[in-house]
């Protein structure tokens, strides 16, 4: 019999997958051949377990004392609520080794999200509960937070991606508008929350449909009724709040702050920032910080 062998920052235990960020907890697990067994005791936050690499078979025991078997292969994802204790059998179908990530979520953040449910219903996070299935946004997003961990990413980027998961996760499967003509509240928090993840990289039209199930001409009928703009104008000014943020916060280098909110090259980001907030970004950091 072998065991997990988790990073020696990341611990099974939920209050042991410790980082600089407060928002979520990720840690990487590899999982030698041979038959794993793995105990967790209940956690007060929400376990993403996402499947990067190898394929297995397990049995596990959420906390109700029934044993359930799945197979688990790359795309996958299991999500346990808060409050169970897990209890975990797993065997390797192939040399190995198996590579997941353990993400963690406070509960609050899933009750801001379910606050601004237009039908009202209480928070039921036991009923997100699955042992394996296919999510493999859950899975990109994954490996993207291991590699912004190793490089220092900031809470910035840690806040964006809990709140892209929980907006995921609480989703519908198939997106409807709450009102006809109009984005619901939780469609909206969802491409907001997406925009935010993925504020460095490019982002289409058709990404953002596909995040609330819609065709893209819907999705950009409904999307500017609700909020009076484009997506590429709601977007810009995203990018420009957090660019701001940033210049105000940090001693960042400009032409990096211009990158990691999107802006292709420093002079672009110069241009749409001095357009939208009247000083260039060296300019309006010298003029917050009192420096002129």
């Amino acid at each position: 019999m072998t065991t997990a062998r988790y990073e020696p920052s990341a611990l099974p235990s939920g209050h042991e997958l410790q980082s600089s960020w407060r928002s979520l907890s990720v840690a990487r697990v590899l999982v030698a051949p041979g038959l794993v067994e793995w105990e967790q005791s209940p956690s007060d936050r929400f376990r993403i377990v996402a499947h990067l690499r190898g394929t297995a078979r397990f049995e596990a025991d959420t906390g109700d004392g029934r044993w359930r078997s799945a197979s688990c292969s790359p795309g996958d994802a299991c999500r346990i609520p808060p409050g169970r204790p897990i209890s975990v059998r797993c065997r390797l179908l192939g040399p190995g080794p198996m590579e997941i990530v353990h993400i963690l979520l406070p509960v609050e953040i899933f009750r801001r999200h379910l606050a601004e449910d237009p039908d009202g219903r209480a928070a039921d996070l036991q009923s997100l509960e699955r042992l394996a299935g296919q999510d493999p946004l859950i899975t990109t997003m994954a490996a993207a937070l291991v590699r912004a961990r190793d490089t220092g990413a900031g809470q910035l980027y840690a806040d964006s991606a809990a709140e892209y998961l929980a907006a995921h996760l609480l989703a519908p499967p198939h997106g409807r508008p709450a009102v006809s003509g109009a984005l619901g509240p939780r469609q909206m928090d969802t491409v907001v929350a997406y925009m935010r993840a993925h504020l460095a990289d490019r982002i289409g039209l058709d990404d953002l449909a596909r995040e609330v199930a819609l065709s893209r001409f819907h999705f950009l009928r409904l999307f500017s009724a609700t909020t009076g703009q484009t997506p590429h104008q709601f977007l810009t000014g995203l990018r420009i709040q957090t660019a701001r943020r940033l210049l105000e916060a940090g001693d960042e280098p400009v032409g990096r702050i211009g990158v990691l909110c999107g802006f292709s090259t420093a002079s672009h980001f110069t241009m749409v920032f001095r357009r939208h907030v009247g000083h260039t970004p060296t300019e309006y950091r010298r003029l917050r910080r009192g420096h002129g």
